[in-house]
This record gives C-alpha cells, structure tokens and sequence, in this order.
C-alpha cells in the first residue's frame, strides 16, 4: 500500500520480505517472534502484501521446504528459527543447502539485550539469559554464505536486500540473519530503505578465446565425455546438454548424485549403467565435466593419461573443499547452462553433419518371481504409473543407484535432489517442490532411514497444512544400508560380512511408517507382495491427486 507506515521495525521487516517478492516465510516460533506474530496480524488486517506464514513444527522440515521451492522456482525464500536452539535444529539441512548452491534466508532470533523493567522487549524470562551464547553465528558460519546481526532499526533495508541479493546471486547459498525481538519492537527507520537496485550478477560466461578452444578439442575428439551433475537444473542447461550431444556426439554420464535431469533418459547418447560410466571415463580422449563435484571415483575408475580434462563450473577451484586434486587441463570459471549454450551455438556457427547416434543397450535386472522386492522392481513399478510430468524427489539412498539406472524421465523439472551428504531432506523437500508446482504430482523415493530422519510427523503435517500433498514412496531395506555396506567393504572376510550383518544397522522394532502417515492426515499402507506393488502406488497417487498426502512402504531386499 503506497500509504503504508509501519510502526515497529517487525512490520518493517516483513513488508521488505513482501517487496522483495519473498513468497513464504517457515515459521517455528519462539519468545522472540512475538513481534513478526503480531506485525504479522496487523499488516494482514490492513492489506498489506507480505509472505505467507507457514507454521513448521521442526526446523530442519522448514529449511528442507524452502530449499525445494528454490530448485523449482530459484526464487528466495525465508525461515525463521529461534534463536541458538533452533539454529541448531536446522543441523544438516545446512550443509545440504551449501552443497547444493540453493538459496534460502534463514532469520534467527536472538536474545534481547535490554534488562529494564521498561524496556520494550527485554529480558523477561530465565531463558534469555541460558539462551546468551557468545557465537550464535558460529553454528552455521562454515556452511551460510553470509551471516550478519541487525542490531539497529536503520540498517534492516539494506541488511534484507542484500540478504536477497546474496542467497540469490552467484553461487547461491544461505544468508543467516539475526535479530533481537526488543531490535523487532523498536520504531521503525524514518526511511523505509529503497528495495530496487540490489541487483542479481548475471551468470558468468566463459570468453570467446575458451570456447573455441573446447570447442576445437571435442571436434577432433574420438571418444568425447560430457560429465554433470546439475546443469540440467536450469531448463536452458538440459536443451545445451541435449543439442551438444546431438551436435559433438558426446556420451553424456548424468551422476547418481545429480538430483535432476541433465539429458533424457531415453536419449541415445545417455549413459545410466554405473559400469559403463566408469569404462567410458577410462577410454575417453576428451573428458566435459561441467556443475560436478566429484566426476569420478578414483578408487574405481579414472581417465588415462592422455586424456583432455576440461573443468567448466561457478567455482572450478571448490575452495569449499579442503581436498579437491582432480585432474584438470582447463578450468574455466563460467555458469554451467551459461558456457554450454555458448558452445552449442558455435559448433553451429561451424555446421557439420550431425553424429549418428546408435541406440545404447540397456540391460535391465531379471525380475525375481520369489524373494523380496527389488528397487529396481519398485522404480519400473513407478514409471508404470508415473505421467511424463509428473515430479519425482529423490533421497534414495543406497538404492540411488538402482533409481538412477531405471527411472525413467524425459523432462526438465520432473527430478529434484541434493545429491548432499545430510539426510533427512527428502520428505520437506518433496514438501517445498509441491508447493512451488501446483496442480503437479510430486513423489518422494526415500530410504527407510531417510523417511526418519526427515521427521515425517512435521513434514507430513506441513503438507496438510500447506495444501501441498505428497506421495513418499519408502524403499524399505531394513534399517541403516548405508552405514552396513562399509562394514563389508572393509572387512570382506570379517565376521560381520560372513554374518551378512553389522552392529548398530538394524532396528528390532522398526516404527509402522503406514500408521505414522495415517496419524498425520496421510493415508499409509505397507507392501511385501509383489502383486500388492502397484495397486498400492496407484492408490497412492490418487490420494494425492484428491489433495490427501500417501505413504507407501516397500519392503525391499535387505542385504
């Protein structure tokens, strides 16, 4: 409202978030929101455009949302925790948001400094005192991409455009904000701040020089590579990776770690089998590896000794990475989508013939008629079911690679994940990503130990409250894969793997995820039958077609 005057620096706040065009702001409260509650109801009442607040019951369910609508929507959006305790309950989601250069805005509380009887605000509880710790900051400070404290009403304009404009822009990341609640009840800055000219740097592109370069190299390759992980997260990378395998006749390794679809999965020139991913960056000549942290694992494949490496990424350097020594010929400091296009456009310029690309072979495991379900039976049983748009997320765990080798779909968007080492995102990320897509059909493929760590009582809840229904279909093996498998890798011939076992991996009385759905307006249901497996993912996806969250538990092979 162009009349509009707030009259706390809390009103102040949350009417910058709405012209900023943040949509949503996560809410877990605390004694120090008590001011946006109320600034909240009050800009309500009078009309004034600010976000939709969203009551979240976990911290971690939040960010994991807010971090899903930005891979959708690559728009900013906004948490608030309370104080040090809930700083610390966002705990790997954090390290998530990093890895995978997700911008969100992250507010915490901090405790009040005023002590005087009349001091609007101030320290009036035991709490305020326990909570005063002396770098609240520094739970998150190895992971946020800027960390900054409003201590006073006149900086909070620049402090939330350049929040925005932080989390928004070059790589993208975390911007972590605090502030006091007696800071959130002082009047307002007479100056409501100016929210334009917090500009969002452009992607960076590669030089004209460079690109012939790569360009000169892939046309004389015989066995070029393409390796990414995320470049396809922007639609325009998905259309460069799709016209450059085209156009060079370049094998395209789409990682299991890439958590969206960097080339269809259909495509000629798309590799899906783990091993021959592993042959071809042996054999290439000329080896693309663009938006990758880790192209390969040396432990089982890498590329000869003559072979070409060029590196195209935000940051080549991963300074994030203390230990980062793959090998690489040229680094080039360039937007992925961006540098692809650019390369794409001047193969063109040159003309040529278009490469035949053959048909690649794909073997696909021999169903078992007896035994338990595989994840590769479950994944087919899916893409039975799933429309071409249809959106799937993705925290699968060991059985990733089974998903990655099976799933099948075509295009951009219908695949989300982090490819990050904190468990747990799956269900509140599947939450975020249904938010941002109306009208879509969003299914979580999640382990049994990810569904857990998720806390599926908060996110399935935030999905009701949030009109936002999901279908988490849970690959079931048991109890923590993930952390038995090692055991067997280091020990092949130690009592654990001739027990086919390992202390600490398997829970005696494991939660019934059907009835923890059904307590939170979900309906749930648990299969072990082969013949149960469709027809439960068929009633999964009606329920969410009719607005209701699903949960469907699959118990798969246990190794």
């Amino acid at each position: 409202m162009d009349d509009f005057r707030p009259a706390t620096t809390a009103e102040h706040l949350l009417w910058l978030l709405g012209e900023h065009e943040v949509e949503h702001l996560f809410l877990n409260p605390g004694t120090d929101s008590a001011p946006l509650q109320e600034a909240a109801a009050v800009l309500t009442e009078a009309k004034v455009t600010i976000p939709r607040i969203v009551i979240c019951s976990f911290e971690s369910v939040a960010l994991a949302a807010a971090h899903g609508y930005w891979q959708v929507t690559r728009r900013p959006q906004c948490v608030f925790v309370h104080v040090d305790v809930g700083t610390q309950n966002l705990g790997a989601m954090m390290h998530n948001v990093m890895r995978d250069r997700a911008g969100v805005i992250v507010i915490a509380g901090k405790t009040p400094y005023g002590e005087d009887p009349d001091s609007p605000g101030g320290r009036s509880h035991t709490i305020h005192w326990q909570q005063d710790v002396p770098d609240q900051a520094g739970i998150v400070r190895g992971y946020a991409k800027w960390v900054m404290e409003i201590t006073r009403a006149d900086m909070l304009p620049r402090a939330i455009g350049r929040a925005v404009q932080v989390a928004t822009g070059g790589r993208p990341g975390a911007a972590y904000l605090m502030v006091s609640r007696d800071v959130l009840m002082d009047p307002p800055a007479r100056d409501l701040g100016r929210t334009s000219g917090y500009a969002v740097a452009r992607p960076p592109a590669a030089d004209a020089e460079t690109v012939r370069w790569i360009a000169e190299r892939l046309t004389a390759a015989e066995r070029p590579l393409l390796v990414t992980s995320k470049v396809g997260r922007r639609p325009e990378g998905f259309d460069a990776v799709t016209r450059l395998a085209d156009l060079a006749g370049i094998r395209v390794i789409d990682t299991a770690e890439s958590g969206c679809v960097n080339i269809a999965s259909s495509h000629p020139m798309s590799v899906r089998s783990a091993a021959e991913a592993q042959r071809l960056v042996r054999d290439a000549d000329v080896i693309l590896v663009v938006d990758c942290d880790v192209p390969w694992i040396p432990k089982f494949t890498r590329p000869g000794d003559d072979a070409t490496i060029i590196h195209l990424d935000a940051d080549p350097l991963k300074t994030d990475m203390p230990l980062w020594t793959f090998p690489v010929d040229l680094a080039v400091t360039a937007d992925g989508a961006t540098a692809l296009g650019q390369l794409v456009r001047h193969l063109e310029e040159l003309g040529g013939e278009t490469p035949e690309h053959p048909p690649v072979a794909r073997t696909a495991p021999t169903a078992e008629p007896e035994g338990p379900i595989t994840a590769h039976e479950a994944v087919e049983a899916l893409n039975s079911l799933l429309r071409q748009d249809d959106i799937v997320v993705e925290e699968a765990v060991t059985s990733a690679g089974a998903l990655h080798q099976a799933l099948e779909r075509s295009l951009p968007g219908t695949l989300y994940g982090t490819g990050s080492p904190g468990l747990g995102w799956g269900l509140g990320g599947a939450v975020g990503v249904s938010l941002a897509s109306p009208g879509r059909r969003v299914v979580a493929v999640v382990g049994d130990g990810s569904f857990m760590f998720g806390v599926p009582t908060a996110a399935l809840c935030l999905a009701a409250e949030v009109d936002a229904p999901i279908l988490a279909v849970v690959l079931n093996n048991d109890g923590y894969r993930a952390s038995r498998l090692p055991v067997f890798e280091l020990f092949p011939e130690g009592l654990s793997a001739a027990r086919g076992d390992a202390v600490g991996t398997r829970f005696s009385q494991p939660p019934d995820f059907a009835a923890v759905a059904r307590a939170c307006h979900a309906d749930g249901e648990r299969v072990r039958e082969r013949a149960e497996l469709i027809p439960a993912l068929r009633r999964g996806l009606q329920a969410i077609d009719s607005g209701r969250s699903a949960v469907v538990d699959v118990h798969i092979t246990r190794n």
